[in-house]
């Protein structure tokens, strides 16, 4: 153990004799690793707050489909659905979306009698109600870009033409705002006015099934009811959530290519074999007793010494990047484009997943590449290397 304690002791007072050239290799080592595992952890974060929050959705969604087209969902269909065997509560919901052109954003309306306390939380304000026009309940994002408090006006455009400004009787906690940024809850009367749904019909349906492996089952006899429905389960919306955030995570694997065929040409030149001023270093080593299989594990100690502390460095960097500033570099494209970017803490987790993919970018290739050109300098006569 002495001895190679030794051989390290050695290959880091050699890196430290070039230290330009070391913090240069170290630098951009780091920066690789560190965009690499901040993309990997931010898109991680992101399939996990999706499952959370899915986690208290419907197992199914009931739409109606003409044309291609989502359509109005009649409201008798809901006591059809209810005789099925499996299901339980059977929810009509009217929904929809309103552009706001103040804040250029597209607002979600969403028609309710009441608020369920135990999900989304409300700040300050009574709640929803029918009285004098009504009244909403918003989320924060909609509170801050249209500077609203409780008792003022939010006017909207109905499908009819005219016009309705319910009162604002209460702003979503800021803790709700990945659920509620862009929300608007009103009540259903003045959803429907708002959004055009006549009385008789729904936007959709939330269907509960009351035992989870007879979802398949449940959807296969709705299809077969009616033709014209399309059956949404929460695992197909989930693997879409996935879908996306991986999609949008590649499109930054498009964009740090270069960088990687950069450092890959680093690792290539490294491969193809030592400066002079190396083979004569691998050559006095040789002549003063040093074995072909030690000069090999000094090399492979110095690719380890950098590749390890590239690693370290490039972790710390991925975290203050994720936690400091909310993964800055990737939000844009990975929550997408829109005008109410809700407030992600992320809370990047380092487990087994991103361990493989940093142990092998990060220390693998340039160990490996340290091995070969050691082995060709150490096999040469110690005098022939020494002249070289």
């Amino acid at each position: 153990m002495r001895r190679h304690l030794r051989i390290l002791d050695h290959a880091i007072a050699t890196l430290l004799q070039s230290p330009i050239k070391t913090l240069v290799v170290v630098s951009v080592y780091s920066l690789l690793v560190a965009t690499v595992v901040s993309l990997v952890l931010y898109v991680d974060a992101h399939h996990r707050e999706a499952a959370a929050l899915l986690r208290s959705a419907p197992e199914v969604v009931v739409q109606r489909i003409r044309g291609g087209r989502h359509e109005p969902l009649p409201l008798d269909r809901a006591a059809t659905i209810r005789t099925i065997r499996g299901v339980g509560e059977v929810t009509p919901r009217v929904w929809g979306y309103s552009y706001d052109p103040p804040t250029r954003a597209t607002l979600t309306l969403w028609g309710a009698e009441s608020v369920p306390e135990e999900t989304l939380e409300i700040r300050d304000g009574e709640g929803l109600s029918n009285e004098a026009g009504g009244s909403c309940i918003v989320g924060q994002g909609i509170a801050d870009v249209r500077f609203l408090g409780v008792g003022d006006r939010l006017p909207f455009k109905c499908a009819d033409g005219g016009l309705a400004a319910p009162s604002v009787g209460g702003v979503f906690t800021s803790e709700s705002a990945m659920l509620t940024n862009d929300l608007v809850v009103l009540p259903t009367a003045l959803a429907r006015r708002i959004l055009g749904v006549e009385p008789g019909f729904c936007t959709d349906m939330a269907v509960q099934v009351l035992n989870p492996n007879e979802i398949d089952t449940v959807v296969r006899k709705l299809n077969e009811l009616w033709p014209d429905i399309r059956a949404v389960t929460r695992r197909q919306v989930l693997q879409t959530y996935g879908a996306v955030f991986d999609w949008r995570g590649g499109i930054w694997i498009l964009v740090i290519s270069g960088p990687i065929a950069a450092f890959s040409i680093l690792v290539w030149d490294k491969a193809t074999g030592l400066s002079a001023e190396e083979v004569q270093a691998v050559g006095i080593l040789k002549a003063i007793g040093w074995k072909t299989t030690e000069v090999m594990e000094l090399k492979a100690a110095e690719g380890a010494v950098v590749s390890a502390v590239s690693l370290l460095t490039g972790l710390i960097a991925a975290e203050i990047h994720l936690v400091a500033f909310n993964g800055a570099v990737f939000a844009p494209v990975i929550k997408g484009w829109s005008v109410l970017y809700p407030p992600f803490d992320v809370s990047p987790q380092l487990g087994a997943y991103g361990v493989l993919v940093c142990i092998p970018l990060a220390v693998l290739p340039y160990v490996a590449a340290s091995l070969l050109p050691a082995w060709r300098a150490a096999v040469i006569d110690p005098d022939t290397a020494m002249r070289s």
